[in-house]
């Protein structure tokens, strides 16, 4: 039966996603109203609307960016396995192009000075006029107090997802119950599509269900970061079901201290019968350095400061560090006019000329900040290599720039339609309102070639932000909680935003599309559809929602 679950996905590599629960025990009571034990604690309310300022941060057809050549830096650029830390020899983060946000929210389409966007598209649809007709059709209210429900097309549980609501979700529902499905508590219609089993937690009233009983925060869709991410930083950080005592601390770190000991950093079984007695109960899990929390407030415990995760364990706060993620922005696009964009990816000094010869004496006080932008007018081969030229004759390597340029709209792909294309080898994205381009930033895709894979495809599925485990990032198994801003569109591999990196315009993922927070937050919002309103996730496969749109994936 459907229960308050985990939606994990395998991730930017070749596994297959899993849905796991943490199943609250559900209980009808009478009265007309349904209401969900083991509900999660009070929330705070989401905050004002989805707009909000943000600090800024000739096409080649090969994939040579994928392996270094001669002169050309890698170790240091991409990081061992993808590392989701900066590596040692990575240049620094770019500075922001504006240091502060403006006071007041624009329009996302409209660029700001910096040729950058101040604002985010809405994420949620508009929501229809509230007419009898509806009001008839779904006159209850409904409040998901569980971790998550999934909104399933019709009342059986292996029917197709259409859709995600995390804990504190309104929905206005159908009156009457209907059961079978493998649902043993019923299933409510919910609006605008879609059925909901009881067992999920769902609690169901004549007037809106009092929301004290949830205290998972709302995204922030107002912001790059929808949570508060932390790294966890010590092998065999113990997560606790509640705040534990000190005893039960020492306990907890002995078994881990004696388990990495025998066991390296192979991680401990979470069942209790599989993992050593020496184990105490109040444990829920042990974490890995390189795991990712999404933290949802403090608590303290004999002067004892701990955070309590999004998922409701507890972990000392010395144990975590908290990250930001980068505040690198793409750039608003007035149309075709502002294409092609030269972005510097490897921070190199310019080249010049010695003479009519081929020999070249590079310019060390001519350096480009990597990710910045750089005005070349034309492509050159001298030699064997090929550079870019501006007009004054100074030279860039090739493989130290990444090229946004217009692509033509590719059959299938409406007039009117919104999509993105991502080129692999100038590791670059644009998105396009039908033939016109709006947008465009650099990213960072598959390391090595078939990881990101090439052709037309559709959104299979829109998330705020969803768990990905098992990703060999670093040279260990990993878990990040939450990553933002999630559009799957072939099987496992996704348009996400990236928080533990930087090195965007260099290959390093397993497979996914990494992009800035702030990028990936505005494309989010760009895509269709959009979410129903209060949604957390949806899925335009089902065909419920209209159309999704096109990723186009080139070499």
């Amino acid at each position: 039966m459907d229960e308050p679950l985990r939606l994990e996905q395998a991730g930017c590599h070749r596994g297959a996603a899993r849905l796991s629960s943490a199943a609250p025990s559900a209980t009808c009571s009478a009265g007309g109203s349904s209401r969900a034990s083991g509900a999660f604690l009070r929330r705070r309310p989401l905050s004002g609307g989805v707009r909000d300022g943000l600090a800024p941060a000739g096409r080649r057809g090969r994939a040579a960016r994928r392996r270094p050549r001669a002169g050309r830096r890698s170790g240091g650029d991409r990081g061992p396995r993808g590392a989701c830390d900066l590596p040692a020899g990575e240049p620094a983060e770019a500075p922001a192009i504006a240091a502060d946000p403006p006071a007041t929210p624009g329009d996302p389409f409209t660029p700001d000075a910096n040729g950058t966007f101040t604002a985010f598209p809405a994420i949620y649809a508009a929501p229809p006029e509230w007419t009898p007709e509806l009001e008839a059709k779904y006159p209850k209210h409904g409040l998901v107090t569980g971790l998550a429900a999934l909104v399933r097309e019709r009342t059986e549980r292996d029917a197709a997802i259409l859709g995600i609501l995390r804990a504190g979700t309104r929905v206005r529902t159908d009156a009457e119950l209907s059961f079978g499905g493998g649902c043993t508590k019923g299933w409510h219609k919910v609006y605008p599509a879609g059925w909901i089993c009881l067992n999920a937690g769902l609690e169901i009233g004549d007037a809106p269900p009092d929301d004290g009983l949830v205290a998972t925060p709302r995204p922030r869709l107002d912001a790059a970061m929808p949570y508060e991410y932390w790294r966890v930083s010590h092998d065999g950080t113990p997560f606790f079901h509640r705040l534990p005592g000190f005893s039960e601390q020492d306990q907890a770190d002995m078994a881990a201290k004696t388990w990495l000991s025998e066991h390296g950093r192979t991680l401990m079984p979470t069942t209790p019968a599989d993992r050593p007695p020496e184990v105490p109960a109040v444990v829920k899990e042990y974490l890995n350095s390189g795991f990712y929390v999404t933290v949802a407030g403090e608590a303290v415990k004999s002067e004892r400061k701990f955070l309590r995760t999004l998922r409701g364990t507890f972990a000392r706060k010395y144990q975590l560090e908290q990250r930001e993620g980068s505040t690198f922005q793409g750039l608003v696009l007035r149309g075709e006019e502002d294409l092609p964009i030269h972005w510097i990816v490897r921070e190199t000094p310019l080249q010049r000329r010695s003479g009519e010869g081929e020999a070249l004496i590079k310019l060390e006080d001519k350096k480009p900040v990597r990710r910045s932008r750089y005005p070349f007018v034309r492509k050159v081969t001298i030699g064997t290599a090929r550079f870019y030229e501006d007009a004054e004759g100074n030279l860039m390597p090739e493989y130290a720039v990444g090229q946004s340029y217009k692509l033509k709209r590719l059959p299938g792909v409406g007039p009117e339609e919104k999509w993105v294309h991502v080129d692999l080898s100038e590791q670059t994205l644009v998105a396009y309102a039908g033939d016109r381009p709006v947008f465009t930033t650099i990213v960072s895709t598959g390391k090595e070639p078939g990881m990101t894979p090439v052709g037309v495809h559709r959104l299979q599925s829109k998330h705020i932000a969803t768990s990905m485990r098992d990703q060999p990032v670093e040279d260990d198994a990993y878990s990040i909680e939450d990553v933002p801003w999630t559009q799957y569109f072939h099987n496992n591999v996704a348009l996400h935003g990236a928080f533990w990196h930087g090195g965007f315009g260099l290959v390093r993922s397993h497979g996914c599309v990494n992009l800035s927070p702030p990028d990936a937050r505005w494309l989010f919002g760009f895509t269709e559809p959009a979410l129903p309103d209060g949604w957390h996730s949806v899925s335009p496969t089902t065909g419920a929602f209209g159309k999704a749109s096109a990723v186009v994936v080139t070499e």
